[in-house]
Formats: C-alpha cells, structure tokens, sequence
C-alpha cells in the first residue's frame, strides 16, 4: 500500500511539473512553505538556556522561512538545537530555494528564447513582402530583393513603404535556414530586414502570424526538390499548396471583408493549373507557369544558339542590361514608330496596355500604334535613369541600306527537322515536348534517353496530351552515364543534345552529378571534330563552375525561376512581359544574319541596324560578333552605344525581336 501511495504522489507531482514554469515555482513555493512550518515546530518552543524564546509558533516559522532564503543568517543563532535546524534549514535553502528555482527559471527564459527563435510570434507590419515556404527558390529570390536597390526603392514608394520588411514563413524556423540566408546573401545579411516566421502556409492560424493581408506583395515559390522526394512529386505538391494557400487568403480576406487584396506572384509548374489559380484569387495575380517557361527557354535556345547568354543578362542583376517597364505620360499621343529616335541609351521593345485587372503586353509594335494615358513602356536598359527620353530627340534616322530592300518574305515551306538528343528525364519534358511542336514551320525529332522505363515515359506525355504531328519522339531506355549506353545512340549524329536534370532523384546534387559525369563522357565521345549544340540544365548555380571552360551553354533553371518571381514581386507588369517574350507565340527573340537585314559588309551603326529591323516589323536589340563567341558572353552586345561603328562579316548575326517565324 505504501509503494503504491508514493507512486500516487509521484504521479501527481510529475503532472504539475510538466504543466510549465509556472506550475514548477508553486510546487517549488508549496514546498519553502512546508519546510518552513516544519522547521518553525522544530524550533519552538526551543529548551537551550540560552536562545531567546519566540513569542508564538508564527514567529518560528518566520524564522525558519529565512534561514531557509537567506544563509546569512547562520551565524546569529544561539543553542545547540537550533543550530542544528539551521544549518539543515540553510543546506536545504540552498537545494531547493537557489537551486531547482535558478533551475526552473534557467529552463523557462531557454524554452522562451527558443520559442522567440523559432518565430512562433505574430508580426505586425504594413507593406511588407512575404514569402510562403522555404524552398530551393527562397534564398535566390530574398537575395534578387536585396541587390535591386533601385526598383525596391521605387516599389516602396508605390506602396507608401518606409522600409524594406522581408517577412518568410517557412515550417520550422532554425539555425540551419539563418545560416543558409547568411551563406547566400553574404554582406548584404541583415536580421533587421528579414523576418522568419515558423509555420504552414496551409494553415490559416500560421498565416495569421505574418500579418499576410497587410502585405504589398505575396511570393508564393514552387519546388523542384523537397525533402527527398523527386522532383515531379515536389512540383505536383507545390501546385497543389500554392492553389489551396491562394484560396485560403481570399476566403480570410473576404471574412474580414478587406476591400484590397495583397498583389500575389504565384509559381505554378503545370501550366494547365494556372487557370484555377487566378480564379480562386479575387485580387491581383500574378502566376508564373515555371516548367512551360523553362520548355520556352529551351526551345528557343535550340532554335538561336547563345541565347542562354541573353537570358542570363537579363535576368540577373548586374552592370549589363535589364528589362524596366516605366510610364511616360508625355509621351501619350506619339506612335510607337517615333519611340527610337527618343531613347538614346535604351532600347523600346513594347507597350503593356491595362485591360481590367490584366496588363496586355504588345511587344513589337506597329509603327502607327498611338499611345494613350496610362501606357507604360517596356525597355532594354542598363539602368533606371538610362530609360528617360533624350532632351534632345530631333535627331533624323540614318537612311535605310539599299540591300534592305531585297529582303525573302517570312512565309516558307517547312524546315529541314532538327535532331535532337535529350539526355535525362524531367518533369519539364511534357511541356518540353508541346513547346517544340508550336513552331508551326519547324520539324523536331526528339531521342529522349533514360534509365525510367519507356512505358512509364510515355504515360507522362499522354498526360500531357503532348507530342503534336511535327515532333517526333522516340523514347530510348538507357543510362547516359554509361558509356557504351551513350555511344549506342550515336550523338554525333544529332544537331542539338539536352542535358536535363533529372528529376526521378531525391536531390538537386544528385542530379547535378549525373548532368556534369554525362557531360564529360559525352566531350569524350564526340572528340575535337564538329560538336552538335550542347545545352546543359543545372539545379544548383554552385556547380556553373564546373561549365566555365566547357564549350557548352548552361543555365539553372531554379536560378532563373527565382529572380523571374523576385523582378515579378516588384514590379507586376514584368509577368506577362516575360510571358510574351520567351512564348511560343506572338514576338520572341531570334538571331537573324546580318546579310539577310542588308546590314553585312559595309560599315554601320547601331541607328542603321535599328532602321532595317524595323521595316520587317522587328525591333533590334543588339549584335552577336561570330569570332567573339568563345568569350563568356558569348559574343553579345546587347544595347550598344550609338556612338560605334561595325563592318559586320558573314557569320555576324542581329539580335532581333520579331515574330516566332520569321527567322
């Protein structure tokens, strides 16, 4: 009976411990008081001589109470017996008071920083910038918000913002996401900007703690890789948060009846998805179809080798050139055709033209379009202030050259179809495949080798429903880090070959590994001769090393997904420029021969260049030098000043923007 008793009292001392600190100080408080009482009757009445006696139990009580607080009293006690009490009473003031109270209060201020750290509190800020999820995307895009000074400025002056406020919700804060943004951003670190809050975007009580519909703008990231499992699973299970987060804001939003809704950029990998999600979102959206943009990138480069070279100006932020839209009211009234002799350092390649709640994009215009108030334009510029108009912009265009006028017309008979090896299988390969087959004019014949079954491939295209008649795939199982695998499909024998990351591996390292070894095997297998066009696909930009003596162009795509989202986050109407820009249809840019624009052979500027494109309806944008494509820019020179002169060379090409088939 005894055992089971002290079992009883254990248990119930053990519920009251584990209900918190503060449970911990009453049970520690309960029991000062009962060694205080029990001392206090110990000591009273007290039989030495020579103590003083205590007038009631209350004051020996009291007296025990602060021998048992305080040591200092040790020394003032008289008789054997109470010496004795007081010294027990001491010895056990300093277990139980000093100790387990230093103790509980030791372990509530940890378990409180630890709480603090793991960003458990609600936040409350106005225009801030939120990033739901922690992904491979989010240190790309937090640093692409922190080096754009400029365009943040002017995004916080829009939103009437004092100070930039990156607020990220991620599931479960830690050191390891601190050291990671610490390790990606560098100096430009600040903990006074960045804010990181621990939860799931899919929960609205987790959402409450990033203040989201006092946000200015809402990034929702996609994933290529998440917790190990591959890549099309993490594409699929991000689709399916961004759409559920997206209709969670707006039922809160319309609970709380919030008139304005916070602007979202939202990353969907399944281009058919991005229907629902503008639907489910009353406010302003802003959705980036990732693999259909990456399949756009792709097929534009096998069709304009160099491309990548473009993209990766563009795209990131640097002394080159970047895309700026602005708005120039006084120019309301002037036609398209007249924009060029205005901008002296800037190239205009469009208008974006609000639609409702859509902006319209009209890359390429027609010389005679009329801009009306509240046209923005879209600009190729070095920098912010290189997109005002000259003061002075009378000066007359340099005459046409004569050879311009024998230029073919852009209809044709179908192109001679283009080889193509793809090495690797991605979950981008669908929208790849459906990319290649919007070329009206152009005939594509895909080899796609993998180590996944054909069958199983094949299921994913019919998925998809991809494959149009003027793309032929042929589906060939084998491992391309094999070498007699490799030399079995003779690449060689192929125009352009595709190094895709694979997405059946658990992470972006894996997959980086397979693309460099079947890399090296293949420089091994086609040997010094005349190479196909290599185009590799990374997922980690820490590997672009490994590239930079390679003959080979290279992106990563999550790199270039992530400052897409981050440029879109700052200044919406770059979304559907991008969209415009590297689509299927409508404009896209294209590298045409100098000859062909009747500006090779003779000396001419940029003025000229600019003069030929335009009577085909395009919009010059810069030059490709042939003996400077070895360089690292690969022999670009987007936006060049006005001031120089070529004798452009046969092999010498014109960056123009034009329409998909007109090359």
């Amino acid at each position: 009976m005894s055992q089971r008793l002290r079992d009883r009292v254990t248990f119930i001392l053990e519920r009251l411990l584990v209900r918190g600190a503060h449970w911990r100080i009453l049970v520690i408080a309960g029991a000062i008081a009962l060694i205080s009482l029990l001392g206090g009757l110990l000591v009273y009445p007290d039989p030495a001589p020579r103590a003083d006696p205590f007038d009631n139990v209350g004051e020996a009580i009291w007296w025990a109470f602060l021998r048992l607080t305080d040591p200092g009293y040790l020394g003032d006690d008289q008789g054997t017996w109470r010496r004795i009490v007081s010294t027990a009473l001491t010895i056990i003031g300093y277990v139980i008071f000093l100790g387990a109270l230093i103790a509980v209060m030791t372990q509530w201020l940890n378990a409180l920083m630890r709480n603090l750290e793991r960003g458990l509190t609600p936040i409350a800020e106005n225009g801030h910038i939120l990033i739901l999820g922690w992904t491979d995307r989010t240190p790309t895009i937090v640093r692409e918000l922190l080096v754009s000074e400029g365009r943040v400025r002017r995004f916080l002056r829009r939103h009437q913002a004092k100070n930039l406020r990156i607020v990220i919700l991620a599931e479960d804060v830690g050191p390891q996401y601190v050291q990671e943004l610490r390790d990606a951003l560098g100096p430009l670190w600040d903990g006074r900007r960045i804010i990181l809050r621990s939860g799931s975007p899919l929960r609205v009580q987790h959402l409450e703690r990033t203040d989201f519909l006092h946000a200015s703008v809402i990034v929702i990231p996609g994933a290529d890789f998440a917790g190990g499992i591959s890549a099309g699973d993490a594409s699929r299970t991000a689709d399916t948060a961004a759409i559920k987060i997206l209709l969670s804001i707006a039922n809160q939003a319309a609970a709380r009846r919030v008139e304005e809704l916070p602007q979202v950029v939202a990353e969907i990998a399944d281009a058919r998805k991005a229907v629902i999600a503008q639907r489910v979102y009353p406010g302003s959206v802003e959705i980036v179809a990732s693999d259909l943009f990456i399949s756009r990138l792709i097929t534009q480069n096998v069709r304009n080798r160099g491309l990548s070279h473009l993209t990766a100006e563009l795209f990131a932020h640097g002394p080159g050139n970047e895309i700026y839209v602005r708005e120039h009211p006084a120019l309301a009234g002037t036609t398209a055709g007249s924009l060029a002799s205005r901008f002296h350092r800037a190239i205009v390649i469009g208008v974006v033209r609000r639609n409702g709640r859509r902006n319209e994009p009209m890359l390429s215009p027609p010389a005679d379009l009329v801009l009306v108030p509240g046209d923005k334009l879209v600009l190729i510029a070095r920098g912010y202030d290189d997109t005002d108009p000259a003061a002075d912009s009378t000066a007359a265009a340099l005459p046409l050259p004569a050879a311009a006028a024998a230029i073919p017309p852009r209809q044709g008979p179908p192109r001679t179809p283009r080889r193509i090896l793809v090495l690797g299988w991605s979950h981008r390969v669908p929208a790849l495949v459906a990319g290649f087959g919007a070329y009206e004019r152009d005939q594509f014949e895909l080899d796609i080798v993998s180590a996944l079954p054909a069958l199983e491939r094949e299921r994913e295209l019919a998925r998809y429903d991809a494959g149009p008649a003027r793309v032929r795939v042929r589906q060939i199982e084998g491992d391309y880090t094999v070498p007699s695998d490799l030399a079995a499909v003779n690449p060689a024998g192929y125009d352009h070959i595709l190094l895709l990351g694979s997405s059946w591996l658990p992470g972006r390292e894996e997959s980086d590994a397979r693309t460099v070894l079947g890399y090296l095997l293949l420089r091994e297998q086609l040997g010094n001769g005349a190479r196909p066009h290599v185009l590799a696909e990374l997922m980690d930009p820490g590997n672009l090393a490994l590239f930079r003596e390679q003959p080979a162009e290279v992106f990563v795509s999550p790199q270039i997904v992530s400052r897409i989202l981050a440029q879109v986050a700052l200044r919406p109407e770059l979304g559907p420029v991008f969209d415009e820009l590297f689509g299927p249809s409508g404009c896209a840019v294209t590298f045409q021969d100098a000859a062909r624009l009747g500006v090779a052979g003779r000396e001419v500027g940029f003025d000229d260049i600019q003069q030929a494109a335009g009577t085909r309806g395009g919009v010059a944008l810069g030059l490709r030098i042939a003996n400077e494509a070895a360089q690292p820019t690969g022999g670009l020179r987007l936006n060049p000043s006005r001031d120089k002169r070529w004798t452009l060379e046969p092999g010498d090409q014109v960056i123009v923007l034009d329409e998909v088939d007109a090359q």
